[in-house]
């Protein structure tokens, strides 16, 4: 057996599929269409906007009877009979993509159909390898990667609308995750980001409740068909986090949020703003929502700077001992929740004073 790297345009083979040139094993291929019309339109958008992809892996033998080359996909299927689809027109971008959203292959501009079909896609070439080998290639190849944590698990059995909502929303905050150490490159990596924002938007739809991953699930089913209330989620998340880029941003600066603060500040900011539709005042010692994010930023700065700061030297013992306590353990039930929550929100409201 021999393996050969290259990269092959998009038109070159196109032309093999429809020659049936190349060809799909089904001993060890999945059915072709098991991909949904969403995933389907977000991997023909990451070609159009010049994103790599994983390779592909083919197998070439010789017919001795016609002396003609015979390609198999070996890995690859999805992503070519997609490509392929949408080069002939039996796909129209959805949504998911937002500068082609409703466009098939004929609609683009010459300049964008030739860029598209001249995309070089890598490629291995197994020359002559034998079916068992084949068939070892393709079980490596499947064993290769790390086992799927809960969030990249969510990512690959929801295609419906909620799913494609967070991805639209970390393409545009996950930088600044990053940036305020919010979230490492790590965690990025493994889509932790957007368990972070189904989180904030739970916050919105739900309340403050203990993070479980059935209570996340539950989220993505309720909106993977029917998402009616997008646009009222979309602008309180983004004004919300907006708020914190520019009226917060020493706080963003001073590196303090860890995803579990980031998730109180966001939700003591939602309370104040619109309230909260499992947290009554009397729960946080009267603090009722004001309307407003914060009563003034530059107080409201300083008092959650000294909140963390006690966090910071480990103040068990200080005046904010119980703030302190709930960012060390526990991080995720609610009552440690609660309790940042109410604490944060006394701090946007400059009365930290008067919480017992």
């Amino acid at each position: 057996m021999q393996v050969t790297r290259n990269v092959i345009i998009i038109s070159d083979i196109s032309n093999w599929m429809d020659e049936k040139q190349l060809l799909i094993n089904t001993k060890y291929q999945r059915s072709k269409g098991l991909w949904p019309p969403n995933a389907r339109s977000y991997f023909i958008d990451t070609i159009l906007n010049g994103f790599p992809f994983p390779k592909i892996t083919i197998r070439q033998t010789v017919d001795l009877r016609t002396r003609k080359s015979i390609r198999e996909i070996i890995d690859g299927q999805q992503r070519l009979t997609t490509i392929n689809d949408f080069i002939h027109d039996r796909i129209k971008l959805t949504k998911v993509s937002d500068k082609f959203v409703g466009c098939n292959f004929s609609d683009l501009d010459d300049e964008l159909k030739k860029e598209f079909l001249s995309y070089e896609i890598s490629v291995d070439t197994v020359i002559a390898g034998t079916e068992d080998e084949v068939l070892e290639i393709f079980r490596r190849i499947n064993s290769y990667t790390l086992p799927l944590n809960e969030a990249e698990k969510r990512h690959a059995t929801f295609q419906g609308e909620f799913k494609w909502f967070i991805l639209k929303i970390i393409n545009l905050y996950s930088p600044l995750f990053e940036a305020y150490n919010i979230l490492n490159t790590r965690q990025l990596s493994r889509m932790e980001d957007t368990e972070l924002i189904a989180e904030l938007c739970q916050i919105i739809d739900t309340g403050i409740i203990t993070r479980s991953k059935s209570k996340i699930d539950d989220l993505y089913k309720k909106y993977n068909i029917k998402f009616d209330n997008q646009a009222e989620l979309l602008k309180k998340l983004s004004d919300t986090i907006d708020f914190i880029k520019v009226n917060l941003n020493t706080i963003c600066d001073a590196r303090v949020l860890k995803m579990y603060s980031f998730y109180s500040l966001f939700s003591a900011l939602i309370y104040n703003k619109w309230g909260l539709q499992n947290i009554n005042p009397n729960e946080i010692d009267g603090l009722e929502p004001t309307g407003e994010y914060a009563l003034n930023s530059d107080i409201a700065t300083q008092n959650i700077l000294e909140l963390f700061n006690a966090v910071d030297i480990d103040d068990i013992n200080g005046r904010y001992r119980q703030f302190v306590r709930a960012n060390k353990r526990a991080t995720g039930n609610k009552e440690s929740r609660i309790i940042r929550h109410k604490w944060i929100v006394a701090a946007l409201q400059n009365k930290m004073d008067e919480l017992s």
